[in-house]
């Protein structure tokens, strides 16, 4: 956001203070040696303490006191870098970030913002209730969602999904850790479920953690629970969490990229140990849990980075099993298809069909999103079609494929004309039902054009 500096000259010192105090987020400012420069009226609020205690002592002797249990301020001089942590302040549990404000390579002050446990906790607590009714809302309007339906009806038309099912089925009858990888959309989430349906624990619960969803001070708590009092804003009573939830049951952990690093060593000693030590707890709990986990992201370039654990990579890893994506096993599209056609028409009460050139279309779409966005297609496309039939031009409106060349200016002149090759043949394909009348109204040779639409990748409907 640009803002003209001479608003500046404008704002007094004591009117800039005050537009500070009144923001609700406790503001804490201290220089190069520790010593508080600024403190606001959040700040106070959230820690219990006053401006005075603050302003007389540097932050080294408020930690020695044990007011601080440790300073992000004096973390972030340390290591020049901005720094997040959990310290408790006074008592009281608090999520503070620290920022270096450097000048000439030296750093002049640290600014801190940070806001109590409780605050964030209540927060997440609306936002879980707010995902549990905007899940009955999913359910109610994607009931044919890829999660529910049968592999015999979706997952194994083509051979590549046929062999992801029969692995699926067969680590079903073991204990051994799962990994799914494939983009998003493929249907982790579903073979994840598939997996444990098969399995003995069947009958025991099937518990889902987004690891992306969750807010990272938080998920510590939603994984393995917490003692009654362990910090300001507990649920009274304490909370079990979802590993205990999942106990002689299956857990399913999506998005496990996701996952901070604080909280993948307590799910190694998970793993390792079959324990879990709530937060506040003295004491470990023995648990019974099967762990799958699925990612979009390449967690073997994450841990060459650093950025996840080599050690529980390697244990979460013991089978895994790739999805691949929708484009990749084309035998799929045509029944999905078919199967979304027919039960948005019996949810919606409509009549509606799709013409074989729309369907040809559809086939040779590469499906970014794989089969959530083929899905959303369809919904889409049999709700906002005025006539009975789904005809070309409908799908051509609804997934935007352009009928005119556009050229990428990275690409070089061999690959922009391998592009126009591809979109001259799915023109053919949406025209005519034979490889016949594609040559013919294409002016090139039935065996040339049969060899291109097999370098491309590119099928009919009846292949």
């Amino acid at each position: 956001m640009l803002i003209d500096n001479k608003c500046f000259d404008k704002i007094d010192k004591c009117t800039f203070i005050s537009m500070i105090d009144v923001i609700d987020i406790g503001i804490h400012i201290v220089d190069s040696e520790g010593k508080t420069l600024f403190y606001n009226k959040a700040a106070e609020s959230i820690d219990g303490l006053s401006k005075d205690v603050l302003m007389s002592k540097s932050m080294y002797e408020l930690v020695n006191e044990g007011i601080f249990s440790s300073s992000v301020a004096l973390e972030a001089i340390k290591e020049r870098k901005t720094i997040k942590t959990i310290q408790r302040v006074n008592g009281r549990l608090i999520y503070s970030i620290g920022n270096p404000i450097f000048a000439d390579g030296l750093i002049s002050y640290v600014v801190v913002n940070f806001r109590d446990i409780e605050v964030l906790e209540n927060m997440s607590k609306q936002l879980i209730e707010l995902r549990k009714e905007n899940k009955k809302i999913t359910e109610r309007l994607s009931k044919f969602s890829i999660e529910y339906l049968s592999t015999d009806q979706i997952l194994s038309r083509s051979k590549e999904m046929k062999k992801v099912v029969r692995l699926a089925e067969k680590v079903a009858g073991v204990e051994s850790n799962v990994l799914i990888e494939g983009e998003s959309g493929v249907g982790k989430s579903m073979l994840a479920r598939h997996i444990h349906q098969a399995s003995e624990r069947k009958n025991n619960s099937f518990i889902k953690l987004d690891c992306s969803a969750i807010p990272e001070t938080l998920i510590e708590s939603e994984l393995f629970g917490y003692e009654e009092g362990s910090f300001t804003g507990a649920v009274k009573g304490g909370k079990k969490g979802l590993v205990l939830a999942a106990n002689s049951g299956t857990l399913f952990l999506d998005e496990i990229s996701e996952l901070p690093l604080s909280s993948q060593s307590k799910l190694l000693s998970l793993i390792q140990d079959r324990q879990i030590q709530p937060i506040g707890s003295t004491k470990k709990i023995e648990v019974d849990v099967r762990i799958i986990s699925a990612t979009n992201q390449d967690l073997k370039k994450l841990v060459d980075e650093g950025k996840f654990r080599g050690d529980l990579y390697y244990r979460l890893k013991v089978i895994p099993i790739k999805i691949p994506p929708l484009r990749e096993r084309k035998g799929d599209i045509v029944p999905l298809i078919r199967l979304f056609v027919t039960r948005l028409n019996t949810y919606y009460g409509l009549k509606k069909e799709i013409s074989p050139s729309a369907i040809k279309v559809l086939l040779n779409y590469t499906w970014p999103g794989n089969v959530r966005e083929l899905e959303n297609v369809m919904e889409r496309l049999l709700v906002t079609t005025e006539e009975e039939r789904i005809r070309l031009d409908d799908v051509l409106t609804c997934i935007n494929i352009p009928s005119n060349l556009e050229f990428n200016k990275e690409k070089t002149h061999k690959e922009r004309v391998v592009d126009y090759e591809i979109k001259l043949i799915n023109e053919y394909i949406s025209k005519f039902n034979t490889i016949r009348d594609m040559a013919k109204y294409g002016g090139i040779d039935e065996s040339t054009l049969r060899k291109k639409m097999e370098r491309y990748g590119i099928k009919t409907e009846t292949e």
